[in-house]
């Protein structure tokens, strides 16, 4: 059988031919759908760009645009199973009956999307300093026939910290991976705690200290076993490669320290755990017995790796609470 005539068999035996054709039919039906829907325009608040919102604008986050809504929504359910409890720390999406949402940092709309797919929220609006990440927002928004006229997209800038919006004009705020590349976060706690309706609630990420890509993946793989960046400590190789050797900021927290930061600007605030990457889920299979057999890994490290114990799933905690990069909290403003 000539190689053309294998390929062929393949392409009939596993239908390949048929799932092509419902793909683009899917598409083309769902480019239809939304013919007529631009998404929302994009609106810009005050500030001069500066090298943070210029790296976010070229390091755009998810830059490849959905051509379907099915695909834009089964990518959060994708987003959800490679950052085991994801979902469940950060409580996305909830309910939100009739509620005004602000997601700040919202990058190409992946939360804006969700909140519009999944609750009754009237109103979300979705905030950014990278004029590509809001272009990609606001075409994901164009695929979902639900957000239209429910949706706004606001234009930051990391230099004016001050939000264009009222006093409580929302009931909740959201900002997941954000404020661990801002130049000033405790000036956007105090914003979000101004726009953040008495009795409001948020659920913010920012990257946890205390995790397994911290004392494992980066100070023992990078470190150590790979040799890169000799005479560096951890801290630095995780600000040069957790996004990029030219991140301008790229902080870590450990839970009471981000606590203190989000009480300071007003917050009644509690630290969930971090939830987990599935890089850090194999790193703990392939790396942990090495790396705590290694006598050349700091006392810190090798310290919080020996604390490390397992959920039920097998999922590394440290104490009580989850090692995960993902160090999340829920806030509320008090009444």
């Amino acid at each position: 059988m000539s190689t053309a005539q294998r390929l062929a068999s393949k392409v009939f035996r596993f239908g390949i031919v048929p799932r092509v054709k419902q793909r683009a039919g899917s598409a083309y039906m769902d480019l239809r759908a939304r013919r007529g829907r631009t998404g929302p325009p994009i609106r810009e608040a005050a500030g001069e760009h500066n090298r943070v919102d210029d790296y976010w604008t070229g390091h755009t986050v998810n830059s490849a645009p959905f051509l379907t809504a099915r695909q834009s929504a089964r990518y959060l359910e994708w987003r959800f199973r490679e950052y085991p409890l994801f979902r469940e720390l950060s409580g996305l999406y909830g309910r939100h009956d009739g509620e005004a949402i602000l997601d700040y940092g919202c990058g190409p709309g992946n939360d804006v999307a969700g909140f519009a797919i999944h609750t009754s929220a009237r109103r979300i609006v979705g905030a950014d300093v990278s004029p590509s990440a809001l272009r990609l927002a606001r075409h994901r928004v164009s695929l979902h026939p639900e957000a239209e006229g429910r949706v706004e997209l606001v234009r930051l800038t990391d230099d004016h910290t001050g939000l264009p919006f009222a006093d409580g004009e929302f009931d909740f705020v959201s900002s997941q991976g954000v404020l661990h590349h801002t130049s000033d976060p405790l000036a956007i706690l105090r914003e979000l705690h101004r726009v953040l309706k008495p009795g409001g609630e948020g659920s913010i990420m920012v990257y946890n200290r205390d995790s397994v890509w911290f004392h494992l993946h980066v100070a023992w793989e990078l470190l150590i076993r790979d040799g890169r960046w000799p005479g560096r400590t951890a801290a630095e190789v995780f600000h040069m490669t957790t996004d990029g050797e030219d991140c301008p900021i790229a902080n870590c927290y450990r839970g009471p320290e981000f606590v203190a930061l989000l009480e300071q600007a007003g917050f009644e605030a509690r630290y969930l755990g971090g939830y987990l990457s599935q890089w850090e889920l194999r790193a703990m299979q392939e790396s942990w017995g090495f790396a705590i057999a290694d006598e050349r890994l700091p006392a810190e490290h090798a310290e919080f790796l020996r604390a490390l114990r397992y959920d039920y799933n097998h999922r590394p905690m440290i104490g009580d609470l989850h090692a995960g990069i993902g160090g999340t909290y829920r806030i509320r403003k008090p009444v």
